[in-house]
């Protein structure tokens, strides 16, 4: 059985930490695809269908939003493990 775009949407949102989060995450995704224009952006038609493309990314775990604060600790860890022999 198919789930509701509204029950999808509210798993999605517990899943990321609020509806908030999600929709700056959705947000966020569709402007880096029309930023990045044509050639980087999912072979869809409209809207809704880059809505649900964005949506199979977070379930999938494809993207994430990460706070200021996370960015930094995400960069500093990176550097550590590079530096490791």
């Amino acid at each position: 059985m198919k789930r509701s775009e509204e029950g999808r949407v509210e798993e999605l949102s517990r899943l990321v930490g609020g509806r908030f989060k999600l929709t700056t995450l959705i947000q966020k995704q569709a402007r880096d695809y029309y930023v990045g224009g044509r050639a980087f952006m999912p072979s869809v038609r409209n809207f809704d269908e880059l809505f649900n493309y964005i949506l199979d990314e977070i379930e999938q775990g494809k993207v994430e939003l990460l706070l200021p604060d996370e960015v930094e600790a995400q960069k500093a860890l990176e550097e550590q493990e590079a530096a490791e022999p």
